[in-house]
């Protein structure tokens, strides 16, 4: 099930320095992967190319471009607003948007961000984050505030250049060191991976969804879950277990209410690398995972294995 891909040398080069890697997430376009360096202070974003020819998928790694920030501190979570556009929640600062440069003039630099949305009595320590469209302009993310317990809601209008317009606390019963946020393309449901209870939480995002809102799904089974990923029909979620060697795979079936077990788990790294990276019980497993926009390929990252790749038909047959 493991996708063998080709990489330049340098690209090879600039994976090998990365260190300790956290979330990452496939641009819109599907051409890019970003990836945040949490050590180095920086995100890297990847060129990439998915093509499937004979019935074979080739992926290609052709360059790696390292950006930084004075607004990087433990850089945790990303997520892309369109291919130029991204969010940064860093773990010792703030959440920040930046603008990539154009395609034209591409290369490693630092970027100032447009906007900033501070540590405040609201966000404080930020790790992971989601981002969803609600209008033409506007946006919605979701931020988990890890040490706090809760998640945040932000709305980031684009209309006048950029501006968050409310920042609220969203969720909190049930969570503890919330580690990854991610919602339903039909936006029916919010999961969130909790590190302490060692649970994924599920949420009906109904229009009355507040800090007093409890869980009402709950996926079990995994040892410390960190990313995680519904796939585009919402019917499966895909967990990253950073305590273990495996991408944990949890069927829907009628509803996601109620307790669930794996469905199936597959092992996405060899024990060698699993135990190269095992500086403590909670971490050596994957963290940060992605489905590509096709819906074809899982993408995972931890320190000792900074990309690996897998066909998604395959593991759900």
């Amino acid at each position: 099930m493991q996708l063998k891909y080709s990489v330049a040398k340098h690209v090879f080069t600039a994976m090998l320095s990365l260190g300790r890697t956290e979330d990452l997430k496939f641009c819109p376009s599907n051409r890019r992967l970003a990836m945040a360096a949490y050590n180095k202070n920086k995100i890297v974003l990847f060129e990439i190319s998915l093509n499937n020819s004979s019935g074979h998928k080739k992926i290609t790694l052709t360059d790696a471009t390292e950006f930084s920030s004075a607004c990087f501190a433990a850089p945790h979570g990303l997520d892309f607003i369109d291919d130029r556009t991204m969010i940064v929640a860093n773990r010792d600062g703030d959440a920040c948007i930046l603008r990539l440069p154009p395609n034209e003039d591409w290369g490693p630099r630092e970027l100032d961000p447009i906007k900033v949305i501070p540590a405040s009595e609201v966000l404080d320590r930020p790790g992971s984050v989601c981002v969803v469209q609600k209008g033409k302009n506007s946006y919605e993310a979701l931020i988990c505030n890890n040490y706090q317990n809760y998640v945040t809601r932000h709305l980031i209008n684009f209309v006048d250049g950029c501006a968050v317009e409310k920042s609220e606390v969203l969720l909190r019963k049930g969570l503890a060191v919330p580690d990854g946020v991610c919602i339903s393309k039909d936006m029916q449901w919010i999961a969130i991976s909790n590190h302490d209870t060692q649970c994924v939480t599920l949420y009906e995002n109904t229009g009355s969804l507040n800090e007093q809102s409890e869980p009402v799904g709950f996926l079990r089974g995994a040892n410390y879950p960190h990313g995680l990923r519904f796939t585009s029909d919402g019917n499966f979620i895909l967990v990253a277990d950073a305590g273990s060697p495996f991408v944990h795979i949890y069927a829907k079936g009628s509803s996601w209410q109620g307790a669930h077990n794996p469905l199936t788990s597959l092992r996405v790294m060899s024990e060698e690398a699993f135990l190269h990276g095992r500086h403590n019980a909670q971490e050596g497993g994957p963290k940060g995972i992605d489905i590509d926009k096709t819906s074809e390929v899982i993408v995972t990252t931890c320190e000792s294995q900074p990309l690996a790749f897998f066909e998604l038909s395959k593991i759900l047959t």
